[in-house]
């Protein structure tokens, strides 16, 4: 799964990596940028199609509100959508089909160990280059209220991935981003067999991470456990 994010990325290289030409204003001074330890609820800028048949950026809270959801009623585990189902599961299915996104993100957090004294790792690319994830959004409204909203899809983890968790993120090639918001979905399922996780390292980090109150840049610094081997 994916959990907790790292966004650490310059705006302006956000854009030329998605060769971007929509003004991307929200990027600056949005808050979302220079982040080390974001949470579900949080909100995530992402890259989806706009109303004119183009791409723009978006803010969207992390964890996807149906449209059909009541104020009441509003579900608090949609941050990750598994893709062997998504197409089906009414949380998502709507947006699956019309509104699919691309999150960029730095790396992200998984932790092993058991319950108490799980241990914290972070997985980024070792190049430092942007990871693409494929993503959903909706747009939530009531009364006065207008919620853009977006969940990470997940797949079975490789090898690699699986020491950590049997799950894993749908990272996408950077050719692959533009199919994955405009293609057909009925084509689409190849993009969740085709996941490469060559790129990535892992290291274990502080266990302040746990905390999701604390959010500074040495979050991500590698530590040393007495038994560390990685």
């Amino acid at each position: 799964m994916c959990g907790r994010i790292v966004n650490r990325a310059d705006p302006g290289y956000l854009r030329e990596f998605f060769d971007e030409a929509a003004v991307a204003d929200i990027l600056e001074g949005s808050g979302v940028l220079g982040r080390y330890n974001i949470t579900p609820g949080s909100y995530l800028p992402g890259v989806r199609v706009d109303e004119n048949g183009g791409t723009t950026w978006s803010l969207m809270r992390w964890g996807l509100i149906p449209r059909w959801a009541k104020p009441d009623r509003i579900p608090d585990r949609t941050f990750n959508a598994r893709s062997e189902t998504v197409a089906e599961k009414p949380s998502f299915r709507d947006a699956y089909a019309k509104r699919r996104c691309v999150v960029p993100i730095s790396g992200y957090y998984e932790w092993t160990g058991a319950k108490g004294s799980k241990q914290p790792h972070y997985f980024h690319r070792s190049d430092e280059e942007i990871i693409a994830l494929a993503g959903l959004w909706e747009t939530w409204r009531y009364e006065d209220n207008v919620v853009e909203s977006c969940t990470i899809l997940t797949t079975q983890a490789d090898t690699l991935l699986s020491q950590y968790h049997h799950r894993m993120p749908v990272f996408l090639k950077r050719e692959d981003t533009e199919e994955w918001m405009f293609g057909n979905p009925s084509e689409l399922k190849r993009l969740f067999n085709t996941v490469e996780t060559e790129s990535l390292v892992v290291h274990p980090v502080s266990r302040e991470v746990n905390n999701g109150r604390v959010d500074y840049p040495e979050l991500i610094d590698r530590i040393e456990l007495a038994d560390d081997t990685e």
